[in-house]
């Protein structure tokens, strides 16, 4: 059997075996590449997972909302401390999650239109807002941080964010 050494190596018809083994080869990481991007495409859709740290942060974000209407001075303006929560690991929380956590919508705002919710969720092209603020005189406009779900249509939310309403 020939021996091939350095630079001087041409496969002839008696080197098929290493062709069939670059072939393997080339088939396992196409085979690979395709199962990471799978994997990728059927994960979830954000940055939220099912685990004790988001938990606690939909925890801490239903017990903020539910103390704006008994916190702070009777007939001054109110703003929850939670605003300063980071929210965006909450990026593909499904809405029916999010609203399970939160409660009903405070809010629900899309490009057609605008109102109170009918239900707890907000129909399904309008986003869901919860308003984390309190007005000394509801009477007079004005607005404050709410807590946006932007789903864009969708069953989850692409985007949890901050925003102020006026």
């Amino acid at each position: 059997m020939p021996t091939h050494t350095g630079s001087d190596f041409v496969p002839t018809s008696g080197d098929g075996i290493i062709t069939r083994v670059i072939s393997r080869y080339a088939q396992l990481l196409l085979t690979l590449a395709i199962l990471s991007a799978a994997s990728v495409a059927c994960s979830t859709h954000g940055n939220y997972r099912k685990d004790p740290a988001h938990a606690e942060l939909l925890q801490k974000l239903h017990q903020c909302l539910a103390e704006v209407p008994i916190r702070g001075e009777k007939n001054v303006d109110f703003v929850s401390p939670c605003i300063r929560l980071d929210v965006a690991p909450l990026n593909g929380i499904s809405r029916d999650h999010l609203v399970d956590a939160l409660g009903r919508a405070s809010f629900c705002i899309g490009h057609d239109g605008s109102g109170f919710p009918k239900s707890d969720d907000c129909p399904t092209d309008q986003n869901p807002q919860w308003s984390f603020y309190r007005l000394a005189n509801p009477a007079v406009g004005g607005g404050g941080p709410e807590l946006v779900c932007e789903a864009n249509k969708k069953a989850y939310c692409e985007t949890v964010e901050w925003r102020r309403s006026s």
